[in-house]
Order: C-alpha cells, then structure tokens, then sequence
C-alpha cells in the first residue's frame, strides 16, 4: 500500500546567515524539473515567485557581486481569496539563488471539485 502523502504548509522561515531559505519539507528533486511538477500538483500546490529586482532596484547582489539577499523582504502575494479552489493562504517554499538572481517562491493549496 503505498504511503500516504503529507502535505507541506506555512512553517516559520528562518532565513540563514545570507538570507537564504528553503521549505524542508520539499523533497530533493535534484534539478528533474518533472519531478518537482508532479510533486506539485499532488500537493495540490499553485506556485507564484519573482526576482530581487522586481523589488528592488539596486542591491550589494548586483552593484558589489555579494552572494547575499540580505535586505531583501519578499512580500507575500495579494491574497490568495477569489482563486477558484483556494484553501488558506500563501506560504513561502524558498529564497534562493538562481541564474537569474535571488528568487522567492510562495505556494497555495488549490483544490480543484
């Protein structure tokens, strides 16, 4: 019988000594993106996220070449009220580091009938 599924949620976010963080509740996918899309939708989990630059124009990141976001106080999405499905609120999934710059990811569980 296979195991039953545990979903993740909100949990504190203690951001490490350059303000990065990540859910540990999020398995390792090691980068195989179909995997981290499945995980998803089995979670029943719509995913919004955006970079440091949409909120801020400049930082250490950029004009210093730091390999911090410390700063940077990603807000969460408007409410998540209205989303055909929606139950609760957003909930941060990570503040990491991409190619593109620091990223932040917000989750909301959306049921569909």
């Amino acid at each position: 019988m296979p195991e039953e599924m545990k979903f993740i949620g909100p949990i504190e976010v203690a951001r490490d000594q350059d303000g990065w963080w990540y859910h540990p509740d999020i398995p390792d996918f090691d980068e195989d993106h179909d995997a981290w899309k499945a995980w998803l939708a089995a979670q029943q989990l719509k995913v919004v996220g955006w970079h440091m630059d949409s909120d801020l124009e400049s930082h250490p990141y950029w004009d210093e070449d730091a390999c911090h976001c410390l700063g940077w106080e990603p807000k969460k999405p408007p409410t998540a009220d209205g989303l055909m499905g929606v139950t609760g609120d957003w909930f941060l999934l990570g503040i990491f580091d991409t190619e593109d710059g620091p990223y932040a990811q917000w989750a909301c569980r959306v049921v569909t009938p």
